[in-house]
């Protein structure tokens, strides 16, 4: 963080106050390995909101290893650049319906709750590589543009793909669904894969 040897968590009020004033849409933030409480992260989020758009816009993103305490509105968020979310944890509902991302990676988050993209646009490639998924996982209706790999995640609730639109190739290779999968109405356009090595207990629900 730009001018400041603690993270933002611990900053005392009046730094951290002239910290998000120096905020703008657009701004490189990195914060990897702070820890967000709710109130942090939405002063954060309203500090990116762009008043022409009503959406938060932000540059390049690093969230590595930050850990999430409260329920996560990443709702019509734009990542302008790319954006790490990589061994993040959230512990509470992640909600990032409606985001607009360029390139991004989950790998190896933690997901506590219940994680929704629903509607999401994914423009460049995403990774969710090993990540952990213990409530419901929602993708309905999210675009895909580039390559999309899940491969070794794990879903322990429900994972719902429902008319999901994967322009790009799809990865599950050795992704592990414990509740029910579900891509009713999804649409390929490209190479895919659901290979035979994808652990599942419950059932698949494939209709495309």
């Amino acid at each position: 963080m730009s001018g400041y040897t603690a993270c933002l968590a611990h900053l005392a009020d009046a730094d951290r106050d002239a910290y998000l004033a120096g905020v703008a849409p657009g701004t490189d933030i990195d914060h990897r390995g702070t820890s967000f409480t709710e109130p942090l992260l939405d002063a954060l989020l309203a500090a990116l909101r762009d008043p022409a758009t009503g959406r938060p816009h932000i540059g390049d993103t690093r969230f590595d290893s930050a850990i999430f305490e409260g329920d996560t509105r990443f709702e019509t968020a734009v990542f302008e650049g790319k954006a790490g979310f990589g061994s993040a944890t959230f512990k509470r509902d992640a909600g990032v319906r409606s985001a607009l991302f360029e390139y991004t990676g989950f790998a190896s988050a933690v997901f506590k709750r219940d994680a929704e993209f629903g509607w999401a646009i994914f423009e460049g490639d995403v990774g969710f590589g090993s990540a952990v998924f213990k409530g419901a996982a929602g993708f309905e209706s999210a675009t895909f543009e580039s390559y999309a790999g899940f491969g070794s995640a794990v879903f322990k609730g429900d994972a719902g793909f429902w008319s999901a639109t994967f322009e790009g190739d799809a990865r599950f290779g050795l992704a592990t669904f414990e509740g029910d999968a579900l891509f009713g109405s999804a649409t390929f356009e490209s190479a895919w894969a659901l290979t035979p090595d994808v652990e599942h207990t419950r059932h698949w629900v494939l209709r495309i």
